[in-house]
């Protein structure tokens, strides 16, 4: 397996045929957001290719040596079977330059139901089995609340994992658009 930058067109395509499937509204910034950043220099989507056949992708922002991972998916045929985490370590490989990768999981303390929660809990998880740990970050992100989960080499305080964080989204939103959908809920505890 291996990844590939993908276009804009590419991305544009990824977007309607797969990513509105994949992420609910509420999760999934608009499209001229990502093509505008992606003209800046700053959003890179990478699609995980089989042979030919792409099974999953990951969009990131970029700012200096940290990246957001701001989607990762993989194709409902090829879930549960190591894709994910195969992506992961791609994904990690790839930039070897990375100081960190931020990761946003939806927050279990805030799910609709116990169906909701036991999905967010298997999803962060699913990241702290592949290398990733809780930064002890909670923010809230166009609605959602997220825990701030981080891959990388270097240690990251708390602070200064909210400011690479707030800085990201800052590089790729309008101020308005920013100042409205982007809040520090709190710093807890639970950072490893």
């Amino acid at each position: 397996m291996r990844l590939m930058t993908l276009t804009k067109d590419q991305l544009s395509d990824l977007y309607n045929d797969r990513m509105r499937k994949d992420f609910p509204p509420s999760e999934l910034k608009p499209l001229f957001v990502m093509l505008d950043a992606v003209d800046k220099g700053i959003y890179e989507t990478l699609g995980l290719y089989d042979g030919e056949e792409i099974v999953g992708y990951s969009c990131l922002v970029k700012l200096g040596n940290d990246y957001l991972v701001d989607y990762l998916a993989v194709y409902p045929e090829k879930r549960n079977s190591g894709i994910g985490s195969i992506l992961v370590k791609l994904l990690y490989d790839h930039i070897d330059s990375a100081g960190s990768f931020i990761i946003e999981v939806e927050d279990p303390d805030y799910a609709r139901d116990d169906e909701d929660r036991e999905l967010r809990v298997r999803r962060m998880d699913f990241y702290l089995r592949n290398g990733c740990f809780d930064t002890g970050v909670r923010a809230k992100c166009f609605g959602v609340e997220f825990i701030l989960l981080r891959m990388g080499k270097e240690k990251f305080e708390k602070q200064k994992c909210w400011d690479t964080y707030s800085s990201i989204y800052r590089s790729i939103l309008p101020k308005d658009m920013y100042d409205e959908n982007i809040e520090l809920l709190s710093f807890t505890d639970e950072q490893q």
